[in-house]
């Protein structure tokens, strides 16, 4: 059985094969309209009226799911039984988090703006209705928005879009989710996150959309009916976009007042925590960790950097030129000022904006899928996997671009499974990792992957 590489079920390769919610379908997603983001939940103005409004037994609050109803039903216990966001402010009531705050100086984590803005759906006390808790931690609102102009409508039967024109927020498009899941899961203007609360003890932060989709776990079912309903996107498409979705995050983060300097250090936040935070045995740095920068270098988190010039290189090749030297030359900016790096992210930005543009209305095959697939191993075996953090981006693309190619080709899943297996056991525990093993393991990827094009 394959799981995420921090240890939890992963149900993209449920029983070493496909996940279980491999997905055959290859429709494109149309676009909410990338030059106008919707405004984000916290933002919206709509009251947040709390999760027991949506947990009626005739709603969302089902002990089963109701096989004559185009929704489940029970997402509310999905929700409270499965998903970790449902538990995200009882975290702030262990003893962890209480050494944490202590550290920072912040008093009581459950009652920190800091710990509270991602821990809860933390909204202004005008925004909170009467059946509102922050103590539900990461409820439906949270991500969907303030129910109180949909909720009704909602109930009487509308359609997807009326909800949406209503204030729901676009959960369904692929860049809309991944520009929400990203501000906690990365660190935001709205919700920021600096290198002081890593060193107060806040684990690492990393991100996947099409894999954090699926170890959520879902609360909706993808079939011929949803698909008539909403867009969707296989996991190949929701793997590219969540990719550049957080290139995007992460220069913006790069170009916003985040990232300021204090005396001689930029905020340390931005940058890999491997190129210092490593185990003081050999191999201590080898080729391709930190692109252009020599041994010493401390470097820029650059692992969706570098998946998104997988995704250019494959899905928009006339940037792709342009996206290396760019990437280059802002490592090199890095070494040299904020200010630097600020001027050197903008042409970065511009160019992930073209990438998404392409990319929105455009379907992923299953070959250009498989493409992929070779060029995130080749550059593994090349040197990328020398870095712990774009290690497991390599391991994740894999499994979301794998889990759309096995659903076809079930005998080429078959094969990749070992060395995916492999590749997993690689990454489960930090502290041993070893990069001659993962460049194994992304080499027998690569001859069986050669042997099929053979």
């Amino acid at each position: 059985m394959g799981h995420d590489v921090n240890g939890q079920i992963d149900f993209h390769r449920l029983g070493g094969v496909l996940r279980a919610l491999a997905l055959l379908a290859s429709m494109s997603v149309t676009g909410q309209g990338i030059a106008a983001p919707p405004e984000m939940p916290w933002n919206m103005p709509a009251e947040h009226i709390g999760v027991a409004t949506c947990a009626g037994s005739n709603c969302h609050g089902s002990a089963r799911p109701f096989d004559d109803s185009p929704v489940l039903q029970n997402e509310y216990f999905t929700w409270q039984r499965k998903d970790a966001h449902s538990n995200a402010y009882k975290l702030l009531l262990t003893p962890e988090s209480k050494r944490m705050a202590a550290n920072l100086g912040i008093g009581k984590p459950e009652e920190a703006t800091e710990c509270l803005t991602c821990h809860s759906d933390y909204v202004p006390e005008s925004k909170r209705g009467r059946r509102y808790s922050l103590s539900e931690g990461v409820g439906c609102e949270a991500c969907h928005g303030g129910a109180e102009d949909y909720l009704g409508p909602h109930v009487t039967g509308n359609s997807h879009q009326e909800n949406i024109a209503d204030g729901l927020y676009p959960l369904v498009d692929p860049i809309d989710r991944a520009r929400l899941c990203l501000n906690c899961h990365m660190g935001s203007t709205d919700k920021p996150i600096d290198h002081r609360m890593m060193g107060a003890g806040h684990p690492p932060l990393e991100f996947e959309l099409d894999t954090f989709t699926n170890i959520q776990p879902p609360h909706f079912r993808v079939d011929a009916d949803y698909k008539r309903r909403k867009p969707y996107a296989p996991p190949a498409k929701t793997w590219a976009i969540g990719q550049l979705i957080a290139a995007e995050q992460f220069l913006s983060g790069l170009r916003s007042d985040r990232m300021k300097a204090e005396g001689m250090f930029p905020e340390l936040v931005f940058y890999d925590c491997n190129a210092c935070h490593h185990p003081m045995r050999p191999p201590r740095w080898s080729e391709g960790a930190g692109g252009p920068l020599g041994p010493g270098k401390v470097r820029l988190a650059d692992a969706y950097l570098v998946m998104s010039g997988h995704v250019i290189a494959a899905l928009a090749p006339t940037l792709a030129a342009s996206w290396q030297s760019a990437l280059d030359a802002l490592h090199f900016a890095s070494q040299r000022s904020v200010g630097a790096i600020q001027s050197d992210a903008a042409a970065l930005a511009g160019l992930v904006a073209q990438a998404l543009d392409r990319l929105r209305d455009q379907s992923i095959s299953d070959a250009q899928a498989i493409d992929l697939m070779r060029r995130i191993a080749d550059s593994g075996v090349k040197g990328d996997a020398a870095d712990f953090t774009a290690a497991k981006q390599m391991f994740y693309g894999l499994e979301a671009l794998l889990a759309q190619v096995g659903a076809s080709d079930k005998a080429l899943a078959v094969r990749l499974n070992p060395p995916m297996d492999a590749l997993f056991k690689t990454l489960d525990a930090q502290a041993q990792y070893d990069p001659s093993q993962m460049r194994a393991g992304l080499k027998q990827v690569q001859q069986i992957l050669a042997q099929k094009a053979g």
